[in-house]
């Protein structure tokens, strides 16, 4: 089964998560994707962690770096997913006023073109039944 990964999704699976915040059904998916069919992971989600790094500071440059290390590295089961016209164009049947952040609003869109489920616990985004999430 494959998966697109919302970035705290990725970021919690991927590096440490000393507090285990994935959900028991979010770290199955991503380790049954990981294992079988890839993970992928919209390009909003790594300008997501670039802007984190600059605004909030929960989230180091070395961090960041070990996550487009992964991306990098085509013997990683992380696939990059780019901002195609598909991808485009379901942004654009996403409401702005329920979804409001351009970063959940293309990583959400990327789920609905690829017809993949999202793996995130952001309520905005499981509320909206745009996509099948898991959490």
């Amino acid at each position: 089964m494959r998966v697109v990964a919302d970035t705290h999704a990725l970021v919690w699976y991927l590096l440490d998560d000393p507090d285990r915040r994935l959900s028991p059904a979010a770290l199955v998916a991503l380790e049954d994707a990981e294992s079988t069919d890839g993970i992928s992971v919209s390009v909003a989600s790594v300008v997501d962690l670039w802007y984190v790094v600059r605004t909030r500071g929960t989230f180091t440059d070395d961090q960041l770096g070990q996550v487009v290390g992964l991306l990098r590295d085509p013997e990683s089961p992380l696939e990059v997913e780019p901002i195609t016209l598909e991808v485009a164009a379901a942004f654009q049947e996403i409401p702005r006023d329920r979804l409001g952040d351009p970063w959940d609003r293309f990583i959400t869109a990327a789920a609905m073109a690829l017809g993949l489920p999202l793996v995130t616990r952001d309520r905005r985004i499981t509320e909206l039944g745009f996509v099948e999430t898991i959490w």
